[in-house]
């Protein structure tokens, strides 16, 4: 964990001093994690895309501005967040549109054919259980269950309080549990 904390430091650094290679050291480590959260946030690959891009973007702009007390992919999540929200909101993102995707599909690792479309359908139901969710809660699972953010860190990401976060996504549990309960034993 130290040593992570001083490769952020340094690439923080290396990005402050102008560094074309940091940025692309950046990237290279985050564009996943970024990517993963918009596409999960707005169930659309290539909107996914922009807001990646505008996330490193606007790091890149305003790396001078960092000021070190949360960790850089803190930073990172907060600015995916933020743009993430802020397209949701948006009047035209709002209509149902032809052709989005969903949400990417879990890794499945179960040989029997039967097993398999179950979990398929499961998998289908857990994607649109979340994407049905609204995006204050949404946002808060997608952080906390699918990119494993510590409820501390999610508080810092969104500026919330952390009884704030928890509440969040204990609402966000129950409405998925109860959307899901035909598949539960």
């Amino acid at each position: 964990m130290r040593e992570e904390a001083a490769d952020e430091r340094d690439l923080v650094a290396r990005l402050r001093a102008g560094d074309a290679g940091a940025f692309e050291d950046l990237v290279r480590r985050y564009q996943h994690r970024v990517f993963g959260v918009a596409v999960r946030m707005l169930a659309s690959a290539a909107e996914a895309e922009e807001i990646a891009q505008e996330v490193f973007l606007r790091v890149h702009r305003s790396i001078g501005e960092f000021r070190g007390e949360a960790r850089l992919s803190t930073w990172l999540y907060a600015i995916a967040s933020r743009l993430c929200l802020n397209r949701l909101a948006t009047a035209d993102r709002r209509r149902p549109r032809e052709g989005d995707e969903t949400l990417l599909r879990l890794p499945s690792g179960v040989p029997d054919a039967s097993a398999v479309l179950e979990r398929g359908e499961l998998e289908a139901a857990l994607h649109e259980a979340i994407a049905g969710l609204p995006e204050d809660r949404r946002i808060v699972v997608v952080l906390r269950d699918l990119e494993g953010l510590a409820y501390e860190d999610i508080a810092v990401v969104l500026d919330l309080e952390l009884g704030t976060v928890r509440s969040r996504l204990h609402r966000a549990r129950l409405e998925l549990k109860a959307k899901l309960e035909r598949f539960l034993p």
